[in-house]
């Protein structure tokens, strides 16, 4: 048999068909039947999908300064830093946002969802290097920037609130310091803060007390700034009359031999309420109590909105304390402590948006914060308007306890909050001073009380209701001399401040058209008289000088003003550059202009410049920052 013989290049070019089959093969799978396969996976090998990260929304005063913004970060040109460009002012409102960008406290948290926007998705083609090729890369969903939260909070207001806060835990040594300003018509907070305060932009504060907003978050005893609300049980409810007089008790009550007693500051004799208010009698506001009873103490109480949250959505917001009527009756002590303020808990809010009912005629209205929403056009998506709880009191009520606040201030226990700048301008408020409980000893401590003062500015026609509250004050303690005087200090503030003030240079309106609606301000001694001569405005002048500095109306002439004489404290714009913004801000108060600034330090820069002649009206405009 032979041996077939086999030949090496037809083994060669089977070998090689066999091959070319095999990758026609390969071809066909990966081209026809498994297409869609190796597309993915191509495709997964140079694409990769980012997340474009929205900007989030400002956070702004009600004037449109901006308290709080992002800018968008050197370092990753798809995310976005978080800048809080007045420092610690309003910090506590405003909050601060967290490491993962969301809001860790404040407004920042509470409206995290509305001012974090939506994110977007980029789809980004790379090269071999992991380079993105920008001209294949594409945003499949743009990223949508958070809506702007516009504040009820007034920026110049609450400066002026923080300066006297802290101005008042030095004077007192106090522990802490709170104060909360409000409209009492529509329950707009135009300033809220304590101190002492944080840096939202430091990466190691705000976790302790100081980044608390304590108006809304502590939880204490209103002491004597409750008979207010005691007194409206009893009006309200036809109980005690207004002129009922109570006999003398002397310094302390016993209403039996094995009774506490009940004591006062000091013997007052007999009283009736608006006596008992002015003095601020713990007896006589005990007996009152006790005859309204413990149903109506709690039914008042709570139409007042003491022991609920006066806020629906204010993270960290207390409730307070109210006991219901069968415990204010367990005993024959607890319902008369309730009277002067012992034996339920407030919040600072609470207290103060009662305050603005009795203000407003008997209305309580909700606190509010927020006063609209814009979009990044700034176009209004959203109007909060304000709400009416309910009535809590009739007018009747309200105008009695008005006139009994005026009396406390005018010839009571705050007597030292009268203003002798604000001649005009008539306070009425309550003090309050209350010993802190202590829970270990379920006793009062002596040493350690709670100072505040509520104030309506005016007491009638209330434009503004202030509530100041000093933690463990020491050397002077009772809130009349504490509190009183940090109320005080923010009205005087307020009211002189070119920019806030309710009428520049006039402390109550001349009506238009009338013989006196002229701006005296800044006219010569000749040329205010001949003015006031011509148009038969009556007129009177005070102090010495050449030039009218202010003016206000005169009650003892008919439609008629009083100008204050003097001579111009600066013609020329001084040199602020070198100075902090303290001492810049002290200079140009002399000179009671306007200043708006940015930045953190010392002036670099300002506006008008040095030695420029000051125009009425002008606005300083200050560039800060620190040295490098």
């Amino acid at each position: 048999m032979n041996k077939r013989n086999w030949d090496p290049l037809l083994l060669l070019k089977v070998f090689v068909l066999c091959v070319v089959g095999g990758l026609i093969l390969q071809t066909f799978d990966i081209q026809v039947m498994n297409r869609g396969v190796y597309q993915a996976t191509t495709r997964s090998i140079v694409t990769r999908t980012k997340n474009l990260y929205a900007e989030r929304g400002s956070i702004m005063d009600r004037n449109g300064v901006v308290f709080a913004e992002s800018m968008r970060d050197t370092s990753d040109n798809l995310g976005y830093s978080r800048l809080f460009l007045q420092g610690t002012l309003a910090s506590q409102i405003v909050g601060k946002v967290g490491y993962n960008g969301s809001g860790s406290m404040g407004m920042e948290q509470i409206y995290n969802d509305s001012l974090r926007g939506d994110e977007g998705i980029r789809v980004s083609v790379q090269d071999a290097h992991q380079k993105e090729v920008y001209n294949r890369s594409k945003n499949v969903i743009e990223a949508r920037t958070g809506l702007d939260l516009v504040l009820t909070i007034d920026r110049n207001m609450q400066e002026i609130v923080e300066k006297a806060l802290k101005d008042g835990v030095a004077e007192f040594s106090a522990k802490n310091a709170s104060a909360v300003v409000v409209d009492p018509y529509t329950g707009e907070i135009l300033a809220m803060a304590s101190y002492p305060t944080f840096d939202p932009n430091s990466k190691n504060q705000g976790v302790d007390r100081a980044a608390k907003n304590e108006i809304v978050s502590l939880s204490y005893e209103p002491g004597s700034t409750f008979k207010v609300i005691t007194a409206a049980a009893a009006l309200e409810n036809h109980v005690v009359s207004p002129q009922k007089v109570y006999a003398n008790e002397g310094k302390c009550w016993k209403w039996n031999p094995k009774s506490e007693r009940i004591c006062d500051t000091h013997i007052y004799g007999d009283m009736d309420m608006s006596e008992a208010m002015v003095q601020s009698s713990n007896i006589v506001f005990a007996k009152i109590a006790s005859e309204v009873g413990a149903m109506r103490m709690y039914r008042m109480a709570r139409a007042f909105g003491i022991g609920e949250r006066a806020f629906d959505n204010y993270i960290g917001e207390e409730s307070g304390r109210l006991l219901k009527p069968a415990e204010l009756t367990r005993d024959d002590r607890t319902l008369k402590t309730m009277g002067f303020g012992h034996a339920v808990s407030v919040t600072p809010i609470q207290m103060v948006m009662a305050y603005s009912a009795i203000a407003n005629g008997g209305k309580l209205m909700r606190p509010q914060i927020v006063k609209e929403w814009r979009n990044s056009k700034g176009e209004v998506v959203k109007k909060i308007e304000p709400m009416e709880l309910r009535r809590v009191i009739s007018e009747k009520t309200a105008a009695t306890i008005r006139k009994m606040l005026y009396r406390v201030v005018n010839s009571g226990t705050a007597k030292k909050v009268a203003s002798q700048k604000l001649t005009d301008v008539l306070f009425g408020g309550k003090t309050g001073t209350a010993e802190k409980y202590n829970k270990e000893t379920r006793s009062y401590d002596r040493n350690l009380q709670v100072a505040s003062f509520i104030g309506l500015a005016p007491f009638e026609d209330t434009r503004y209701v202030c509530l100041v509250l000093v933690d463990e004050p020491h050397g002077k303690t009772v809130g009349g001399l504490t509190a009183g005087p940090i109320f005080r200090r923010i009205m005087e503030g307020i009211y002189y401040h070119p920019a806030i003030s309710p009428l520049a240079h006039n402390l109550k309106q001349v009506k238009l058209g009338s013989p006196c609606d002229k701006d005296f301000s800044g006219m010569m001694v000749s040329a205010a008289k001949d003015f006031a001569k011509r148009n038969k405005c009556p007129v009177r002048f005070e102090g010495k000088g050449l030039r009218v500095i202010s003016e206000r109306m005169d009650g003892g002439l008919v439609n008629g003003k009083t100008l204050l004489l003097g001579d111009a404290v600066a013609k020329k714009m001084p040199d602020l550059k070198g100075l902090s913004l303290k001492d810049a801000l002290e200079v140009m108060g002399n000179i009671r202009m306007n200043v708006e600034y940015t930045g953190k330090g010392r002036v670099v820069a300002q506006e008008p410049k040095a030695e420029e002649a000051l125009q009425k009206g002008a606005i300083c405009k200050l560039t800060l920052k620190e040295k490098s």
